[in-house]
This record gives C-alpha cells, sequence and structure tokens, in this order.
C-alpha cells in the first residue's frame, strides 16, 4: 500500500483523485493548498506527492522546490497535475517533478492515476514529458497571466526590503529572497512560521495586537519605531505591515527595512560628535565655527573666555561683526573710535576672502593672539586663536634652544662628536673648497681592535668611557680644519683636509696608532685596545662622500686581514 498526498484546492478533482487512489489500495492525505500541505508533511511522509500548482497561500511550485531542498522528503515521487501545465510546458519542468500531467477532462483522471502508480512502481523518475495534452489547447489568456506572474516572481525576489506574505491566521505563506538572508532562514524554515517567531525587541506586543484586531476590524498599516527598531537576529530592522483584502478574504503583506548600518552609522557620528565636543572644550585654544554669513555656530569654551563672549549671548548665534562689537568699548582694541568702523569692515572682508595665513593681533592689555582663518567645505569658516603672548616674550630663548636642538640632531650623544650627517654636510664644504684651491683630502676609516672584549669583560660602561677617550684623542691630533665623527658602535671616520700628498696622511696615521699603542687608564685599570684604518684618498678614489666612505671601509677589513692595528690604503 502506497501512501498518497493530494494537495489540490477544487472539491470535485479531490474526489476523483481519492476516490482513484483508494481504489488502488492507497493510503491518502488532503491538502488544500501548499500551506496545509506542509503541515500534513511534518508527521506524514508520503511515497507520492500528487499536487496541483496554481493554489492560494503555498503555491505547488513552491511546495515541489520545498521538498526537494528536504531531505527527508527529497526523494518522494512528485506529480505535478495542473491546468496550466500546458500553457507553461517550458517552465514546468523546472520544478524537478518525476511525472507531469496537463489537467483535462475529468474522464481521464482515471486513466492518468494508473498512469502515476505504473510509473512509480517502474523505478523511473525525473521524466521531462508532459502527459494528457490529447485533445487540449494553449489558451492565450492563461500565458498571458502565467508570464505577469513570473514577472510579479522576479521582481519580489530582486527586491531590495525583505518581502513576507502572511496569510489571515498569520502564518508566512511567501518570502522573498531578501527576506530568507535577513531571518537567516531558510524557504522550508519560513513558511507556515509567523512572523514573530523571526522577531525580537520592543514592539512585539505592539504587533502581537495589530495581529489580534485585523481580523474584527479594518486597521490603518502598522509601522513600527526607528528610533527603537525590532530585531532580527544580529540585525536591526524597521517593520511596516500591510492588510490587503481580497473578495471575503483578507492577507498580510510585511516589509522588513534593514536599519542596522544606518544606526551603526548614526551611533558613529553621535560619538564623533561627543568626541568632538568633547575636544573641542579641552583643546586650550579658541576655536571659531561660523556659517557662509559669518553667522557663529559653534565657539569653544578657550575661545569665549580668551574674548569675555558669556553663553548667553552665543546661544543667540550672533554674527563675526557683533562679538566684535560686544567688546568695542572694554579697552581689547587699541585703535581709535574714529577709525573702528572701518577696521571692522577690513576685518570681515579679510575672514569672507578666507585668508589662512597666520597673524598676530596684539590686544590693548598686552595680551598677543595669533589667528587664522580656513575656509570650510560649506563655505563656512573657522577661526583659530593663539595665546603666544609667553612665546613673544621668550623668544630669545627658544631661538638658543632650537640652535641648541639642531646640535643635538648633528652630534653623537655619548661623545659629543659630530655624527655621521654634520659629516656629510662638512664634506661638501670641504669638497667645494678642495677644488677650487687643488687639495687632496683624506677619509679614514678607523674600527677599534679588541673593543668587543672590553664590553664582555668589564661592561658597556667602562666601554662607554673607552669611547669617550678615544674620542678625546682623535681630537687631540687633528687640526681644526680636520674633522673626526662617529658614526656608530667602535666605528670612527675622519675628515683630513688641506692634504698635499700621502704622506700627509701617514703621519696623523702613525699618530693614531701610537696614541691607541698607550693603554687606556679607567679608574685604576688598564685596558689595551688597538685600530684598524682605512684610508681612500679625494679625488684619486672618487668625489662622493659615501663611495669614499665605502673605499676606506673595505681598505679597513683589508689592514684587519694583514694583522690589524695598522692601516692600509684603498687601492687606486
Amino acid at each position: 500500500m502506497y501512501k498518497v498526498l493530494i494537495v489540490e484546492n477544487n472539491p470535485t478533482i479531490v474526489r476523483l483523485i481519492s476516490h482513484f487512489f483508494q481504489s488502488a489500495g492507497c493510503d491518502i492525505r488532503l491538502a488544500d493548498d501548499g500551506l496545509a500541505a506542509m503541515n500534513v508533511l511534518d508527521s506524514f511522509t508520503p511515497d507520492i506527492l500528487f499536487t496541483d500548482i496554481i493554489m492560494p497561500k503555498i503555491s505547488g511550485d513552491e511546495l515541489c522546490r520545498i521538498v526537494r531542498q528536504t531531505p527527508r522528503l527529497k526523494d518522494i515521487f512528485i506529480v505535478i497535475y495542473s491546468a496550466i501545465a500546458y500553457e507553461d510546458e517550458m517552465q514546468i519542468f523546472d520544478l524537478d517533478a518525476d511525472l507531469y500531467i496537463a489537467k483535462g477532462p475529468h474522464d481521464t483522471v482515471k486513466n492518468h492515476i494508473h498512469h502515476v502508480l505504473t510509473q512509480f512502481r517502474s523505478g523511473k523518475r525525473r521524466e521531462n514529458i508532459l502527459h494528457g495534452t490529447q485533445e487540449l489547447y494553449p489558451r492565450g489568456i492563461t500565458k498571458e497571466l502565467l508570464l505577469s506572474r513570473r514577472h510579479h516572481h522576479t521582481i519580489l525576489e530582486n527586491l531590495a526590503e525583505a518581502v513576507i506574505e502572511m496569510d489571515s491566521a498569520g502564518q508566512i505563506v511567501q518570502v522573498n529572497r531578501a527576506a530568507q538572508e535577513l531571518l537567516a532562514s531558510d524557504l522550508a524554515t519560513l513558511l507556515s512560521s509567523r512572523l514573530t517567531d523571526h522577531l525580537a525587541g520592543p514592539g512585539i506586543d505592539l504587533i502581537e495586537q495589530w495581529f489580534a484586531h485585523i481580523s474584527t476590524q479594518k486597521l490603518p498599516p502598522f509601522q513600527s519605531s526607528y528610533d527603537s527598531p525590532l530585531l532580527a537576529g544580529t540585525h536591526q530592522v524597521v517593520l511596516k505591515l500591510v492588510c490587503v483584502t481580497e473578495k471575503n478574504e483578507f492577507f498580510i503583506v510585511a516589509i522588513l527595512q534593514d536599519v542596522t548600518s544606518h544606526k551603526r552609522t548614526e551611533s558613529k557620528l553621535v560619538t564623533m560628535v561627543y568626541e568632538f565636543n568633547a575636544m573641542m572644550e579641552s583643546i586650550g585654544y579658541g576655536v571659531l565655527f561660523m556659517d557662509a554669513n559669518l553667522k557663529c555656530r559653534i565657539a569653544n569654551r578657550a575661545f569665549r573666555d580668551m574674548w569675555g563672549i558669556p553663553d548667553e549671548l552665543f546661544a543667540r548665534h550672533p554674527t563675526f561683526r557683533d562679538l566684535i562689537n560686544f567688546n568695542r568699548y572694554k579697552g581689547i582694541y587699541d585703535i581709535p573710535e574714529e577709525k573702528f568702523d572701518r577696521y571692522i569692515e577690513e576685518r570681515e572682508t579679510a575672514v569672507r576672502s578666507g585668508t589662512s595665513v597666520p597673524e598676530d593681533f596684539s590686544r590693548k592689555d598686552g595680551l598677543v593672539y595669533q589667528y587664522q582663518c580656513v575656509v570650510l567645505p560649506d563655505g563656512g569658516r573657522m577661526l583659530t586663536y593663539f595665546d603666544i603672548t609667553k612665546l613673544k616674550n621668550t623668544q630669545t630663548q627658544l631661538a638658543k634652544t632650537l640652535v641648541e636642538v639642531q646640535e643635538l640632531a648633528n652630534r653623537d650623544p655619548l661623545t659629543g662628536l659630530p655624527n655621521l650627517r654634520l659629516l656629510q654636510e662638512r664634506f661638501i664644504y670641504i669638497l667645494s673648497i678642495s677644488q677650487r684651491k687643488g687639495w687632496k683630502a683624506a677619509i679614514m676609516f678607523i674600527d677599534l681592535d679588541g673593543f668587543k672584549e672590553v664590553n664582555d669583560i668589564y661592561g658597556h660602561m667602562a666601554g662607554d668611557m673607552v669611547l669617550k677617550t678615544v674620542a678625546q684623542r682623535l681630537s687631540g691630533i687633528l687640526r681644526k680644519a680636520d674633522t673626526v665623527a662617529r658614526i656608530g658602535g667602535d666605528e670612527f671616520l675622519i675628515i683630513q683636509t688641506e692634504v698635499s700628498d700621502t704622506s700627509e696622511v701617514v703621519l696623523v696615521a702613525d699618530k693614531i696608532l701610537l696614541q691607541f699603542a698607550a693603554p687606556f687608564n679607567l679608574a685604576g685599570m688598564e685596558i689595551q685596545i688597538g685600530a684598524s684604518i682605512g684610508i681612500a684618498m679625494y679625488p684619486a678614489h672618487g668625489n662622493n662622500i659615501q663611495f669614499l666612505i665605502k673605499k676606506a671601509d673595505e681598505a679597513m677589513y683589508k689592514a684587519k686581514s694583514l694583522g690589524k692595528r695598522g692601516y692600509t690604503f684603498a687601492p687606486d
């Protein structure tokens, strides 16, 4: 005995189909639409699903898709028995049914049922052939209606908003793709469930009240609050419910708008406004925002305090001219009264022109402000005011500080010697003189021998003392025109200028080696180190400082390979 579920809303056809299936010994269940069929399928798994296509609530084609997508039901033998099959033959095969029959005269039903059972027993599935078309003729009006139905379905599926249709009992009978994505549920889960099963948050009770009264009275559309949105999973949504009456029945359409991104943006904007206001009130300089007509919009506390502007005045959004006139007789402006109107005109003209060069303003009481005007994207203006009174009074000290800072940037902090940056600057100067006078110059690359052992045995403090002593000894050997620099670690560079021939360079190199031969006395300890020296000559080995340093470095490594504590010239 086979189990059969018949889905058909025409009572006469239902009786006929039921009679012939029961005559064949089948156990049948009945459903007059797709929604009722889904409720039956919750507890009854048929061998054969015999369904029409065009039905109220959930249609037959939607039912077929759900069955094929549900693992428990996907192998049911599906029979499409529909009056539109002949007019919709090209599209109907997309339903992935096992047998397709065009609904025709009632006297053919017995033969159709016999064919269904024969095909089911044979095990033949997915036959894309339309049966029962004999003596049937395509109907033009049906084709037009089917085309219109497909158009509406396509539009619905591609709407950005989530659209849900419910019956008068509040059960979901149709959902578009956007609704499935928003509610994070498949079609089978959503159909026959209630909308409120998928929503949470404030206002759910109002939705339930609307549903409860819709059957007894005509209610206006329901609109949930944007300020307190509903929740659909992690999404914030706004719901609109509309009741559509058709003859003696009605159905409900729900439109869900996902406002999550809007709410996040609003939250960020609110946070930014709070942060902006907090920042404006905390900064120590005055800031004034005006619109394109120079009407004040925002001023921070520092600005209001600098100019003595009361909050009540600013609350009235005064103009720039109003602010100046407010302080006209308070001894702030060192301007004769007869020239004050002209002064205001000049100030307004300057601000309207959008001058962005910082300017100083000296008050009569001795305070000095530096102000600047910036044009805003909306045509408004932003004025900033810095109190630079102390700055003006300490310019000399600032200049001195700047010199000290520049000196620090050019010198090694441990030894006080020039660093590589200052050495390069001096080489450019030496190069220009040497070119004019035909002098030569020598670049000596010095690397200490045995310095690593000093750090390892005596510690870095002792190593630093050795480096300072090295700097002193090298400085004592050289002339004022020469330059010694520490370029890192235990590496030093010397530029010897005004050189006639290499013998003068050799003399200096010997002096360096002799100095390094003497022990370094550190707090009663005698430490012995040496030096390896590589020498490159200008212009023989190049006229670029980086290249000459490289050549001298290579020569220094050659000196180390020859036994250390000596010097080597770079090869020509």
